[in-house]
């Protein structure tokens, strides 16, 4: 089954995310205490960009099946789903996440620099060293990364709206005539009938393939969609850590990246799971209550 394939890739990525995150946590540590020297931290960042673009390849080729089952997963929970954009985080979370670990200092840095007082363009400013010409460098790719996350966002709005008014909309008025004629050529016709009637003139008539074409349609272009975002998400991670960051900051970037992915799956899932565990009590006593009882 597709979803099961699906399903199966998605754990197989989280596993990945983890052991990453272990092999980051432990060059991150070995770079503090001097233990790790600039190529072989790069060698970690190469290795965990090379991840993220294999998944993004074989993530591409699935989407292309399915697209919907991976711009909203339903493998995720409702909280994760609620904050992804296009299947994924938002590009330039990677660059909100580089000044949040940067500190609080690097803010009052570039007060500093900004208003001349101080700091030449190779001084390291916050908490990981980010230079002046590091930080312009950054918030270009900030500028150029929210133009194409805001084309993106733009293009998903039209497909909906398109989708939704040709050629849902009047197959939707279609079926309601079909319905009230349904009901009008036969009186005795009773409500819970009225969908099985449907379904079989649908079929007779050609409206379920109808459908289903638009449906997949919509699919389709959910999945280009998603395989531009991809690509988005996959620049700006690259600039990041290969061109403007050095090999000990890009660790520091991607290790908080797969922190906060991992940590907001943990905490959703706990959070669903005590919800589902809550209402199980609650269910139980419902169904043994006696007859009339107050609830």
């Amino acid at each position: 089954m597709d979803m099961a394939r699906y399903v199966a890739f998605h754990q197989q990525w989280i596993a990945g995310q983890q052991a990453g995150l272990g092999e980051l946590a432990e060059a991150a540590a070995n770079a503090a205490a001097g233990r790790a020297t600039d190529a072989e931290l790069k060698t970690v960042v190469e290795r965990c960009m090379r991840g993220y673009q294999e998944y993004a390849a074989s993530r591409r080729a699935m989407a292309r099946e399915n697209g919907a089952a991976f711009v909203a997963p339903p493998w995720c929970t409702a909280f994760e789903n609620s904050v992804l954009w296009l299947g994924g985080c938002r590009p330039s979370l990677a660059i909100r996440l580089l000044y949040s670990i940067s500190g609080e200092g690097l803010e009052e840095d570039i007060e500093e620099f900004v208003s001349g007082r101080g700091r030449g363009l190779a001084e390291e400013m916050g908490l990981i060293g980010i230079t002046a010409t590091q930080l312009q460098q950054i918030n270009d790719l900030h500028r150029c990364t929210l133009r194409d996350e805001g084309y993106l966002t733009e293009r998903l709005a039209s497909l909906q709206e398109n989708i939704a008014d040709r050629p849902l909309l009047p197959i939707v008025r279609e079926h309601a005539v079909a319905a009230t004629a349904v009901v009008g050529q036969d009186r005795s016709v009773k409500r819970d009938d009225i969908p099985g009637r449907l379904a079989a003139a649908e079929s007779s008539g050609g409206l379920a393939a109808e459908v289903d074409a638009a449906m997949e349609s919509y699919s389709a272009g959910l999945a280009r969609l998603l395989e531009e975002a991809d690509e988005l998400r996959m620049s700006t991670a690259r600039a990041l850590a290969t061109e403007i960051l050095t090999p000990r900051q890009a660790v520091e970037m991607l290790m908080a990246a797969k922190q906060l992915h991992l940590a907001v799956r943990d905490w959703s899932r706990r959070k669903e799971e005590g919800a589902q565990n809550a209402r199980l009590p609650r269910a139980a006593a419902a169904t043994t209550a006696p007859s009339g009882s107050n609830p």
